[in-house]
């Protein structure tokens, strides 16, 4: 019995060191494989983004003007749909005018003055989320389409809605201005649940 107690006495710690030793292994091989995994990952993001950058720099050099297009759109329509309240919607316009020609000033919907105050009736908030540009015709004096614009509105409280807006667009390349700014309505998807 003597000689089984000393043995005991010597033996679990041994076996606690192994188990100890084997576990601090498994923990360090995980440990390995997790920064492993993590720096594949950081590298199949990097040449993703790089295969992106490249697809639009290759868009851009191919069609300089639709790029051009898409990045005045972006700023216009980041002016006329951001609106917190009715200050900045009487402001706008002002600050769209650098964008566009005298034409659109004075013909497109989205330079008349809200006479019936709907902002502060209202108390909704819009803010542009993005576009949809399909270009018809493109060249060195006119870039023409169709434009999906996206706007998310909400009232206080309120969940979030999604309204897109639908233009007629021009635009001249040499002036670097929005010529044609015609609002034809809104995009609407409907459904039929007959054919479900």
């Amino acid at each position: 019995m003597k000689v089984n107690s000393k043995l005991w006495f010597w033996v679990v710690p041994l076996l606690l060191l192994v188990v100890w030793f084997v576990l601090a292994l498994t923990n360090q091989l995980m440990a390995k494989q997790v920064t492993q995994a993590n720096q594949n990952i950081v590298k199949a993001k990097q040449v993703e983004d790089k295969s992106t950058r490249g697809v639009k720099q290759t868009l851009s050099d191919k069609q300089p003007n639709i790029a051009a297009t898409t990045k005045k759109l972006n700023e216009l329509y980041t002016l006329d749909w951001t609106i917190a309240n009715q200050k900045e919607f009487d402001d706008k316009a002002q600050a769209m005018t650098p964008l566009v020609t005298d034409e659109v000033v004075k013909k497109s919907l989205d330079f008349k003055p809200d006479t019936d105050r709907m902002m502060t009736q209202t108390g909704v908030i819009m803010v542009f989320d993005h576009l949809s540009f399909m270009p018809i015709q493109a060249s060195n004096e006119l870039v023409t389409g169709k434009v999906v614009v996206f706007v998310k509105s909400h009232f206080e409280g309120k969940s979030e809605a999604t309204t897109r807006f639908v233009y007629n667009i021009s635009y001249q390349p040499q002036s670097d201005k929005i010529s044609v700014l015609d609002r034809i309505g809104t995009f609407q998807l409907q459904s039929d649940s007959s054919v479900l």
